[in-house]
């Protein structure tokens, strides 16, 4: 166990760095002046001269990334372009906004996957099972930016419930905050949901079907018993899998879902950034990023190896 955890431990260094990598020589290839974007237009080319070799920019892109990357271990991201404002303190700000959504989404998906999944696949091939699948395939096929308009038009204008825009931290106002996170979290987890219900239902076909389950059952174990202590385990192997690959897209559309609720999170602040050019606030959102989907792959492989022995075997 503690092998694995150090190999992904490990893992994750090369994976930043690439990733960092990229994203910082994508961003060099774009058009935009930075000193265009905070100067202005108006300004004399003296300044902009003056303005590049004070951010470095005129420095060899591969001094700029070595520079760029000694300040980022030390926590530091840089300063905005446009704004003149700490990236990393930017970004902080409006992090745990956008996880609290994505958190929130992943436990919609998962409250209502896994039980659907369970009922689909010990009820496979029986009315129920194709009537759960085919909801489940409705939840992954419907957009969820067009989900949380739906939400908004029919649940938070037509009643006191849900407020349609807005976010409230959970220190000023836990009952607020649980109200104000709830449409965004259904709106984004409508997907999870039909994803974690498939991949459920397929372990529970499969896992019943093995020889040790139909001992069990053969030898009078109450079925109940089967079904959440016997099965449960080997059939949430294809579920844990899945949680990494759902928690990426989680995070990536709460940025969309946050311009529907009018959300003070990452989305705002980095389309923003996208439309002035502000390449450090544009990178530090691209390692954040980066590091959140490798911390939470990393979590993951430890509960697989938890949930299968033959991975601490490994």
């Amino acid at each position: 166990m503690l092998r694995v955890a150090l190999s992904r431990l490990v893992a994750l260094v090369p994976l930043v760095l690439v990733a960092s990598f990229t994203a910082f020589l994508l961003l060099q290839l774009t058009a935009v002046d930075p000193a265009v974007v905070r100067l202005g237009e108006t300004a004399t080319e003296e300044s902009y001269a003056a303005f590049r070799h004070e951010i470095g920019v005129d420095r060899p892109v591969l001094i700029q990334y070595g520079s760029w990357l000694f300040n980022a271990v030390q926590g530091d991201l840089g300063t905005s372009w446009a704004s003149s404002t700490s990236v990393t303190a930017s970004l902080m700000g409006r992090f745990p906004v956008t996880l609290t959504i994505s958190l929130g989404a992943l436990i919609v998906g998962l409250l209502i996957g896994v039980p659907a999944g369970i009922a689909a696949g010990v009820r496979a091939g029986r009315s129920t099972d194709s009537l759960l699948t085919g909801g489940a395939s409705i939840g992954q096929a419907i957009p969820s930016f067009w989900l949380a308009l739906l939400l908004v038009a029919y649940v938070a204008m037509t009643t006191p419930w849900f407020p349609a825009t807005g976010y409230v931290p959970f220190a000023s106002d836990p009952g607020e905050w649980l109200r104000s996170i709830t449409l965004p979290s259904i709106a984004l987890g409508a997907a999870a949901a039909g994803a974690f219900a498939r991949q459920t239902r397929a372990g529970y076909v499969r896992v019943l079907h093995e020889p040790y389950v139909r001992t069990a059952v053969a030898g009078g174990l109450a079925r109940r018993r089967i079904l959440w202590r016997t099965a449960l385990r080997n059939a949430s192997v294809p579920v844990v899998t899945t949680i990494a690959g759902q928690a990426a897209v989680l995070v990536g559309g709460a940025v969309v879902i946050e311009q529907v609720f009018a959300l003070p999170g990452l989305g705002q602040l980095v389309l923003n950034a996208i439309r002035n050019g502000d390449m450090p606030v544009v990178l530090g959102f691209v390692v954040l990023m980066a590091l959140l989907m490798a911390v939470i792959q990393f979590l993951l492989d430890l509960t697989y190896a938890l949930v299968d022995p033959r991975v601490r075997a490994a």
